[in-house]
């Protein structure tokens, strides 16, 4: 099959007509499909328009205009599978903005995945470490792990525990990126004491260590099927927690808005809660005059569906609970007095507490999200 590469920035092709006949017992052509995106190896300095590539375990020659350096490994995307294979290398910059797309995606398109995710987890690591992770995860680690899991979910253990917001944040290992960015400028930054290993941590080192294994001659079966399902877990559980980073860094870009959701326990099982922090980023104001909104959307196993709307603007804090029917109208109602007593110890004026009923708390969490460019229906703002 004659194969091209049209570089990012123009459409020039590079054409390999034939299996490289310099290689021994060339593999066949492996099968592409329209679409996909891979990693191709350049084997040989480009001369006269022609290279030595290998895509996936074929080597191929190729022609193209493009200065290729053996050793180099260019990202391609497959544009044509007939009558010949064209593969459109992909830049650095468009490569970060598809990889961002995909995390974007990932995140609409799961909202239930942190829940998924942190369930899977806890029933595989309920009785101990499986015999077949025993070899990759110390003792240490598994059980920094299942400590993890156990920090991350509020329950009567921890739900009186103020830090518990901030410990979530970095046990989870949403903010593990930002010291290592911190270090550039400050190497002193990376010999601060660490608490311990974050799930992010744990679940890279897991992810890249039965990666590995898989590749090894010794890799057999059911314990072979087992790894490779342990595998799949941990990369889907280190996906789920980037997509919540990357959604967040843009996030705060665009809208100024932080988003979390914690997972809380019930006799029922975990229910997510979702909390909504958004800040007043317009520059020149004074911190008295600067705003922030903080939205919670609760998942309750008595009370049902619940939205706080709680805003401080001008010092003054205001807090609108909403309800979706008249008995729990009537249960939050008389406990409003006491809420405006506890309040009235900060450092901000209390301004109008008050408890509505809103029946349909869904449709009003749609027109919130919709107000922030990350949640437009018909498309995703990307800024790099």
């Amino acid at each position: 099959m004659p194969t091209a590469i049209a570089p990012s920035s123009s459409h020039g092709k590079i054409i390999a007509p034939q299996q490289a006949s310099e290689v021994s017992k060339p593999a066949p052509i492996p099968p592409l499909v329209l679409g996909e995106r891979l990693n191709v190896l350049v084997l040989g300095d480009s001369h006269n328009r022609k290279t030595l590539l290998q895509i996936k375990n074929s080597t191929l020659l190729a022609e193209s205009s493009l200065p290729l350096q053996s050793g180099e490994t260019l990202t391609v995307h497959v544009d044509q599978l007939h009558p010949i294979l064209v593969l459109r290398t992909i830049s650095a910059e468009d490569l970060d903005i598809s990889r961002t797309n995909e995390f974007l995606k990932f995140y609409r398109s799961n909202p239930g995945a942190l829940k998924e995710m942190i369930a899977s987890l806890k029933a595989l690591f309920s009785e101990g470490t499986p015999n077949q992770l025993s070899h990759f995860l110390s003792k240490g680690e598994a059980q920094s792990l299942y400590k993890i899991l156990n920090q991350i979910i509020i329950s009567e253990d921890n739900i009186a525990d103020p830090l518990f917001l901030k410990d979530y944040i970095t046990a989870l290992g949403l903010t593990g990126e930002r010291k290592l960015l911190k270090a550039l400028s400050d190497p002193a930054a990376l010999a601060e004491k660490k608490s311990g290993a974050t799930l992010k941590e744990i679940l890279l080192k897991l992810s890249a260590e039965l990666t590995a294994v898989q590749t090894s001659p010794g890799d057999k079966e059911p314990d072979g099927c087992r790894i490779r399902q342990f595998s799949d877990l941990a990369d889907h559980a280190a996906t789920v927690i980037e997509s919540l980073q990357i959604v967040n860094v843009l996030a705060q870009e665009q809208d100024g808005l932080f988003m979390l959701q914690i997972p809380v326990q019930f006799p029922d099982g975990i229910r997510m809660q979702e909390l909504f922090i958004e800040t007043d980023r317009e520059k020149g104001k004074q911190d008295a005059e600067k705003q922030c909104r903080i939205v919670l959307f609760l998942d309750m196993d008595s009370l049902g569906e619940l939205a706080v709307d709680m805003g401080l603007k001008e010092g003054t804090l205001h807090c609108t609970f909403k309800c979706p029917d008249q008995k729990v109208f009537d249960f939050m109602q008389p406990l409003l007095p006491a809420l405006v007593d506890a309040l009235s110890g900060i450092d901000y004026a209390v301004g109008v507490i008050q408890c509505v009923m809103d029946r349909d708390i869904g449709s009003w969490k749609q027109d919130f999200l919709q107000d922030h460019n990350l949640f437009t229906r018909n498309s995703i703002d990307v800024s790099i």
